[in-house]
């Protein structure tokens, strides 16, 4: 059964004369009468008595006229909707990206882009990777440390994770080397968020003790811990640029770079990449970390 076979069908009852309905399709009367046997040898019914020359429905004919017409109209309406439907993109990105620049950077896109529909979804790094693997997600911007077979991945920016406190705290604007601080009382993130993997990861690779006071699920509550004395904290300069200079907090400088990490766009190696996707990729290939920090100073 094909959708030609059911128009052709539909055809024949507006007229219930073949050589009419072959006339109105513009094909012969011979593939008219074939497309109609087809369909009653698929379905084993008669679809018309032929009496003395004329055509009449039978009552399965009846039954195949209304569901025909049914799906020829859902076949029309979705040809319709395709054909003016909104050419989108769904987007994730991590907690860091999310509370820092993610928002500036899809207006800018859309200022270049006003016919791409966005729609972005924050959340931690793993929720990010299985929204990747069962397509709910084009692409997530998350941390390079995100490894699977599944995924491709494109390097967008380098980010600084710093080491804030208090302001008044006896390590505030001093150099410590990682053991030094390792004595100290953290504020840590929750399990999935690619800052606490880092973190775990960095301490136990030095065999350093890691001692979290308490686990926060969002930056903002992060910065209000640390903010309370609760501990320091682990997280992008991005996420605490603008209270570092308003010293609101303050920063502990450390003696390596073990916590500089690259942030990059994720795809499923096997996503068909639209025009959109790849408009979306260049411009943030092109933006880069100095336009980054032109979008977060003029936001």
């Amino acid at each position: 059964m094909t959708i030609r076979y059911l128009e052709i069908f539909v055809e024949v009852c507006k007229y219930m004369n073949m050589s009419r309905a072959a006339q109105s399709l513009m094909i012969s009367q011979s593939s008219v009468s074939q497309a109609v046997k087809a369909l009653e040898k698929e379905y084993n019914v008669l679809l018309f008595e032929r009496l003395n020359h004329n055509l009449y429905l039978t009552a399965a004919g009846e039954k195949m006229l209304y569901l025909a017409t049914q799906v020829l109209k859902s076949i029309g309406r979705l040809s319709s909707a395709m054909h003016n439907a909104p050419v989108s993109l769904n987007i994730g990105s991590c907690n860091t990206v999310g509370a820092s620049f993610l928002y500036p950077l899809l207006a800018e896109f859309k200022k270049r882009s006003p016919d791409i529909h966005i729609s972005a979804e924050i959340s931690n790094t793993q929720t990010l990777t299985e929204k990747i693997l069962n397509s709910s997600l084009d692409l997530a911007i998350v941390p390079e440390t995100v490894q699977q077979d599944s995924f491709e991945y494109l390097p967008f920016f380098d980010d600084d994770i710093v080491v804030i406190c208090w302001p008044g705290h006896l390590l505030e604007g001093r150099t410590a080397a990682l053991e030094e601080i390792a004595g100290e009382v953290f504020v840590g993130r929750e399990n999935g968020s690619a800052t606490d993997l880092l973190l775990k990861n960095v301490f136990a690779k030095n065999g350093l003790p890691l001692k979290i006071n308490c686990v926060c699920n969002s930056a903002a509550s992060v910065k209000l811990a640390v903010k309370n004395k609760m501990g320091i904290a682990f997280i992008s300069r991005f996420l605490v640029k603008r209270e570092l200079k308003e010293h609101k907090l303050g920063c502990i400088n450390l003696c390596s770079k073990v916590f500089t990490r690259r942030f990059g766009i994720i795809y499923h190696k096997d996503k068909v990449l639209s025009k959109e996707f790849t408009r979306f990729t260049g411009f943030c290939r092109q933006l880069g970390r100095q336009g980054l920090e032109t979008l977060l100073d003029d936001n």
